[in-house]
C-alpha cells in the first residue's frame, strides 16, 4: 500500500557545510563584515557562522524520528546527473559546480559557498524532487516532502546565488514534464522572492509561478507585482508582495484570494511548493507561526485534491531557527497526511492583508482571473 507522504532525504546533503570567510576574496569578506556590522552592530564577526548549516536539516530529521507521523515513509535520493540539472541550467553552469567538488570557496558576495563535500550535497538536493516526483507518477506515494540543503529557489540558470547552487524546485518541475505532466503550479512561500525559478520559467506558458515574499528593497530585491512574464509565458507569473511584520492571516489570503483562482483557471497536473520557513516569528521579520504553516498547506491539498489528483510535492528553502524550522516541518508533514489543523495565531492587526487585497486586484484585473472573495 502507498504511504500518504514520501519523506526524502540523504545524509550525505550535511556535507554542505561552507563555513569562515573566503581569503581568495578579500574584497566579498570585506563587504559582507560591512553589511552584517551595519545591521548586527553587536555581532562578534570573528565567530561568524554561515546561516545556511548543517544543522537546520539535522534538527528536523531528529524532530520527525523522535515524533513520528503515521502514514509516512522514508525514501532516499540519488545525485541528478548533468543531462536532468542542464534542463534548467546552462550547461557552463553545471560544468563550473562540477569543478569545485572537493574545493571550499565563495561563489559570491553574498555569501553562497561550497565546502569539499558541497557538489554532491546540491546534486543530491535536487535529486530528491526528481526522486518525489517518480513516486508520485508510479502511484508509490501522494504526497512528498523533500527535507534538503542547499536550497535552490535563487539559482539561476547560469549562477549560484542566495545559498542556492541549482534551482531543486526547477529540476523537479522540468522532471516531472520529461514524465508526462505537463502543467505545473510552483508555489513559493518562502520569505525570500525566488528570482532563480521565476527566471527559469518567466516565458513559459505551461509553468505557472506564484510567489509570496517580503518586497523589496528585501533580499534579493525582485518580486514587483508588474513582473508577470514575457512572451507566451505573460501571465504565469505571480508575485505578492508583502510587508515586513505579516501574519498568518495575511498567508491564508495569499492561498485563498490569488493561489486558488489561478489554480482553477490554469488547472495544474501538479503542484510543488517552494517551502522556505524564514517567514516564522522566530526569523524575526514576518510573524508566521507553525499553525499556520499547517493550515497553509492543508489549503494547498485542497487545492490539489480538486485540480491536480492530488499530487503535492514541498521542497524545503530557508528557515535559520533550528526549532522553528524543525516544528514548522513536523507540522506541516502533519497536514501533508491530512491532519487539519486550526490551531494558529491570527494577529489583530495584520498589515500584509491590505497587500494581498492589492495583488489581487491587480492579477485579476490584469490577467483575468476568476473573481476572489
Amino acid at each position: 500500500m502507498p504511504a500518504d507522504v514520501l519523506l526524502v532525504y540523504d545524509d550525505r546533503m550535511l556535507g554542505h557545510n561552507p563555513m569562515g570567510w573566503d581569503s581568495e576574496r578579500p574584497e566579498w569578506t570585506e563587504s559582507v563584515k560591512a553589511l552584517l556590522a551595519a545591521i548586527y552592530p553587536d555581532m562578534n564577526l570573528d565567530e561568524y557562522s554561515h546561516p545556511e548549516r548543517p544543522q537546520r536539516l539535522t534538527a528536523i530529521i531528529d524532530r520527525l524520528y523522535e515524533m513520528p507521523i503515521a502514514g509516512t515513509a522514508w525514501n532516499g535520493a540519488e545525485p541528478a546527473g548533468v543531462a536532468e540539472l542542464a534542463r534548467v541550467h546552462t550547461r557552463e553552469h553545471v560544468d563550473f559546480v562540477e569543478s569545485l567538488a572537493g574545493r571550499s570557496c565563495w561563489l559570491s558576495v553574498d555569501t553562497t559557498a561550497v565546502s569539499p563535500e558541497s557538489v554532491l550535497a546540491a546534486k543530491l538536493a535536487a535529486g530528491a524532487g526528481m526522486a518525489a516526483v517518480e513516486a508520485i507518477v508510479n502511484g508509490h506515494a501522494r504526497r512528498a516532502f523533500c527535507a534538503v540543503r542547499p536550497p535552490g529557489h535563487h539559482a539561476l540558470a547560469g549562477r549560484a546565488m542566495g545559498f542556492c547552487i541549482y534551482n531543486n524546485v526547477a529540476v523537479a518541475a522540468a522532471h516531472a514534464r520529461a514524465l508526462g505532466l505537463q502543467r505545473i503550479l510552483i508555489l513559493d512561500w518562502d520569505l525570500h522572492h525566488g528570482n532563480g525559478t521565476q527566471d527559469i520559467f518567466y516565458a513559459d506558458p505551461d509553468l505557472l509561478f506564484i510567489d509570496s515574499h517580503c518586497a523589496a528593497p528585501f533580499y534579493p530585491g525582485t518580486g514587483q507585482l508588474d513582473e508577470t512574464g514575457q512572451g507566451d509565458g505573460l501571465g504565469r507569473t505571480l508575485n505578492v508582495p508583502l510587508p515586513a511584520g505579516s501574519g498568518n492571516a495575511t498567508m491564508l489570503a495569499v492561498l485563498r484570494n490569488i493561489v486558488r483562482p489561478a489554480a482553477e483557471q490554469f488547472r495544474p497536473d501538479l503542484i510543488i511548493v517552494s517551502a522556505g520557513f524564514d517567514a516564522h516569528y522566530q526569523d524575526q521579520t514576518f510573524a508566521m507561526d507553525e499553525g499556520g504553516y499547517a493550515a497553509l498547506t492543508t489549503g494547498i491539498c485542497d487545492i490539489a485534491d480538486e485540480f491536480s489528483n492530488g499530487r503535492v510535492i514541498l521542497c524545503l528553502e530557508g528557515g535559520y531557527n533550528a526549532d522553528a524550522v524543525a516544528s514548522s516541518v513536523h507540522a506541516v508533514v502533519t497536514a501533508l497526511t491530512g491532519k487539519r489543523c486550526d490551531a494558529y495565531d491570527v494577529l489583530a492587526d495584520d498589515p500584509g492583508l491590505v497587500a494581498v487585497d492589492e495583488a489581487a486586484a491587480f492579477h485579476a484585473a490584469s490577467l483575468r482571473l476568476p473573481g476572489h472573495t
